[in-house]
């Protein structure tokens, strides 16, 4: 049994838009896990690095904290 109390997910639209936002952040391999086709689990750390990733292409997702 795992527990993880830091972790951040990542909700896309669809399947292709998680496939693109991975890929573009070259974090596929540290997802936790998949728990749709459009939302997936990672580190905080992670979920951070993505967004930061995502804004210096200009895009801005919508954060909850």
């Amino acid at each position: 049994m795992k527990f993880h109390y830091h972790v951040g997910v990542i909700e896309t639209s669809d399947e292709a838009t998680m496939n693109e936002v991975l890929a573009i952040t070259r974090l596929e391999p540290r997802v936790l896990v998949r728990l749709a086709p459009n939302v997936a689990v990672l580190e905080r750390e992670d979920a951070q690095t993505a967004l930061e990733e995502l804004e210096k292409r200009g895009l801005h997702p919508r954060v909850s904290k």
